[in-house]
């Protein structure tokens, strides 16, 4: 499953979320755990993808 990381705007905790991809098609929006703040916004991350290896 996919892991999103978000940063709430009150109090700039940041965190990650592991949630299905049809979670995150809902538009669920999560709250802050520090804060319960629900201004959040969606960081950025980095992602690794394998791939078979081709002769």
């Amino acid at each position: 499953m996919p892991t999103y990381e978000y940063t709430c705007e009150s109090c700039r905790h940041e965190w990650s979320i592991i949630m299905t991809i049809s979670q995150r098609l809902k538009n669920i929006k999560p709250v802050c755990p520090q804060c319960r703040g629900k201004k959040v916004h969606q960081k950025v991350s980095a992602f690794m993808a394998v791939t078979p290896k081709k002769t």
